[in-house]
């Protein structure tokens, strides 16, 4: 298998095992936050609609207890008519007591016994000529069921939601004013709340998106900072397509189950629930229905954020492993395998017949192997040693071959042929010797089918290193021997 193949398996490896964790891990991780985002968004409606109790409770006790200031049957039993003043001074002192963190009603007004308006405050101002038929419709009847009931002799304290003049739907509190003297219903005190403040107030508390809606609208929410614009618009949507809204309304739990929204691009996990009606006695079965709810909204975008830098850190970790992984094979192939190419090609050059190749050094992890193949060669061929060489004047190696320079004619026959015999090339020695052993192994009539040059060769070399070192001499070469129709290689010890 190639290298550059090697390569692409481990850093396809490393890239799956990578997108297996980065998948197995965010999808893990994804799956808790989202679990999570849904246990707090029921939290928080929980909350929510508690609280709203709690508020609503709040708000009848407090217009309960302002409903027996004497000022007000003062102010509505006057001789000659009605004086709005005293009725003013007593909401503008109610306006004063109330503690930080309570919230402010947006209008106080006081009525008579027939609904007409006596005295009026927008906010903390006094309105002076109110329109007395504020809560009366074109044929006298007064038009609003909780102020209708608060006036009757039934004698309702009614907190409830509903859509207040051209102010839009608010929270409105209804009390009876009592005349102790006379025990008799001599008006009643209407007190409105904005919702838009209550949006952007549970919403900090709740840490969630609030909306409130009044029977098919969207009248205050905390997205896009209270704003009821395209956001609203589009939640409305979603609020009621959803059939949240209708669940809220409808489940005797008060509460819709979880769905998911998109608002603005963005997701969010939401319900909603029903604002409780609060009221002092048990209602007539002919009073509209509740029509107000909340809905709490979590951003699931928002939840999943931290799960970036996760992801980023997976993705640096497998990219660092496979940079790392490549790195090491570059490494290994620069150290390691090049350098066994080099010694490959060495042995190679040394099995075709070059005797005088050396082994250069390759590398601090493979010079022994080089140095070894060296020792090898040298005590195979009876040549110095590496390190033991000789050098002439010029740095040319010398090759201790003094057996070369002994004159023909002073060695006797044997001497001569062995002589003869080192002197000649190593190439022509080797094709010699094999062309006249075959023609001789012909002669006789044997086979030479498989005597190959090489296979010859490297046979002839293994016998020469061993009889080498039986004859004690710095080489050995054959002659081919023919005897009674046998052929053999006769070894010639060269001294």
């Amino acid at each position: 298998m190639s290298r550059p193949v090697i390569a692409a398996i481990a850093a396809s490896v490393i890239a799956a095992l990578t997108a297996v964790a980065y998948v197995v891990t965010t999808s893990s991780l994804e799956s808790r936050v989202r679990s999570d985002l849904k246990r707090r968004v029921v939290n928080a409606q929980d909350l929510l609609l508690r609280n709203s109790d709690l508020e609503g409770l709040g708000l009848l006790k407090r217009a309960e207890a302002l409903s027996r200031d004497p000022r007000f049957v003062l102010s509505l039993t006057a001789e000659g008519a009605p004086n709005a003043r005293i009725a003013e001074e007593a909401f503008e002192l109610f306006s004063k007591t109330l503690a930080i963190g309570q919230p402010k009603p947006i209008l106080l007004s006081l009525t008579d016994k027939n609904g007409r308006v006596v005295a009026l405050l927008n906010g903390d101002r006094p309105v002076s000529s109110p329109i007395v038929d504020t809560y009366l419709t074109s044929d006298g009847k007064i038009e609003y069921p909780a102020l209708r009931l608060a006036l009757s002799d039934k004698r309702y304290l009614i907190a409830d939601v509903w859509v207040y003049e051209n102010l839009g739907p608010k929270k409105v509190t209804t009390v009876p004013v009592l005349d102790p003297a006379a025990d008799e219903v001599v008006g009643a005190i209407v007190i409105a709340y904005a919702l838009t403040e209550s949006a952007e107030r549970e919403s900090k508390l709740l840490g969630a998106q609030i909306a409130y809606f009044f029977d098919n609208t969207i009248i205050a929410t905390s997205f896009d900072e209270g704003r009821v614009d395209v956001s609203s618009k589009h939640l409305q949507g979603l609020l009621f397509s959803s059939g949240m809204a209708k669940q809220a309304l409808t489940n005797k739990s008060r509460v819709a189950e979880l769905v998911n929204v998109e608002v603005n691009g963005e997701e969010y996990i939401a319900t909603a629930g029903r604002l409780t009606r609060f009221q002092s006695k048990s209602l007539p079965a002919d009073y509209p229905a509740a029509k107000a709810g909340a809905m709490v909204a979590m951003s699931v975008d928002r939840a999943l954020a931290p799960l970036a830098p996760v992801k980023l850190a997976i993705f640096l970790v497998g990219l660092g492993a496979i940079v790392v992984a490549l790195f090491a094979m570059f490494l290994a192939v620069k150290r390691i395998l090049i350098p066994l190419d080099r010694i490959e090609i060495g042995v190679a050059e040394v099995l075709n017949g070059n005797l005088d190749y050396t082994f250069e050094p390759a590398g601090s992890d493979l010079d022994g192997l080089a140095n070894g193949l060296n020792v090898l060669l040298a005590r195979l061929l009876g040549r110095p040693e590496p390190g033991d060489e000789e050098f002439d004047e010029d740095g040319n190696l010398v090759r201790n071959s003094t057996s070369m320079q002994i004159s023909m004619s002073s060695l006797s026959p044997k001497d001569a042929e062995a002589l003869k015999l080192a002197q000649e090339p190593e190439d022509q020695y080797y094709s010699r010797l094999h062309r006249e052993y075959k023609e001789a192994l012909e002669a006789a009539g044997e086979s030479t089918a498989g005597l190959s040059m090489e296979s010859f060769v490297n046979k002839l070399r293994l016998s020469e290193a061993t009889l080498k070192e039986k004859y004690d001499s710095a080489g050995v070469r054959f002659k081919v021997v023919s005897d009674d129709g046998k052929v053999s290689l006769k070894p010639v010890p060269i001294v």
